[in-house]
């Protein structure tokens, strides 16, 4: 008597099942990735923010223990990059009227006309937005006649907001 043959493998379900169950894993993978991309910039910038501001409070400092009170304004006009012996890699460089469109986004760069630093946030998905996310910051300082405890907490970089934004 003969047996009769079955063919082993995987039906069209199985094999839906399986690829449905992949495609899930994947999903879940890309999100978490993403999510640790974003997270790593923050921390990125958010480092770079207190480097420049310790360089920003040395220079303060500085022109305190020189009796150079008066040159503390021009401080707030100059590029806090410059203030920097090693400049980052990812630092673009000063700009007069930046296009922040045609720039590379996760990267620095100075805007010479708003005195202000500006850092492009990379949108790391894989299906990119259009529009452009960047955090522009600004110097603020004290006044003149600031004692050495308030020179030593108050000048700072802070997130400059337009009043458009403010409005919104």
């Amino acid at each position: 008597m003969a047996k009769a043959f079955r063919q082993r493998g995987f039906t069209l379900f199985e094999l839906a099942v399986v690829a449905s169950v992949f495609a899930i894993l994947a999903a879940v993978f890309l999100n978490r990735v993403r999510d640790y991309q974003q997270q790593a910039q923050q921390v990125a910038v958010a480092q770079m923010l207190g480097v420049l501001r310790t360089s920003l409070r040395v220079q303060v400092l500085q022109l305190y223990l020189a009796d150079q009170r008066a040159k503390m304004p021009a401080l707030a006009r100059q590029n806090p990059f410059d203030w920097l012996e090693d400049k980052p890699a990812n630092y673009l460089g000063e700009f007069a009227q930046p296009d922040l469109a045609k720039l590379q986004a996760g990267n620095w760069l100075y805007d010479r006309k708003e005195q202000k630093i500006i850092y492009l946030f990379s949108n790391s998905n894989i299906f990119p937005s259009t529009g452009v996310d960047a955090a522009k910051f600004k110097v603020t300082l004290p006044g003149v006649d600031a004692d050495l405890d308030k020179l030593a907490k108050e000048p700072d970089i802070v997130v400059w907001k337009s009043p458009d934004s403010a409005a919104k």
